[in-house]
């Protein structure tokens, strides 16, 4: 195991509140995890939170808002059988810039 529990990273600002308030309400979904799709991080998260490997996902919302020029979205892991959300992200993408014809 490489790494502990990586802490829950809060909300900046209203709204990265409102968009994990909206992903928490449901409008989410899974991106990688369960059974035919076991998480390369799953032996670190079952050592950390317990579970079984196959019921560990990693969720994603399902809304981006753009916030100060980034795409914003909320990423966690969640163990569906113990209903379990840990290690909570803003995931935020900035536009790459095109490079200027010389």
């Amino acid at each position: 195991m490489n790494q502990g529990a990586i802490p829950d990273e809060s909300p900046r600002n209203l709204l990265e509140q409102l968009l994990l308030q909206d992903a928490k309400a449901g409008n989410c979904r899974a991106i990688q995890g369960g059974p035919g799709d076991i998480l390369g991080d799953v032996s670190r998260l079952v050592a950390l939170y317990g579970g079984n490997p196959e019921d560990w996902y990693k969720i994603t919302s399902i809304q981006a808002f753009t916030i100060n020029g980034a795409s914003v979205q909320v990423h966690w892991f969640e163990n569906g059988e113990i209903l379990q959300q840990v290690e909570l992200k803003f995931k935020r993408q900035y536009p790459k810039i095109a490079p200027k014809n010389l």
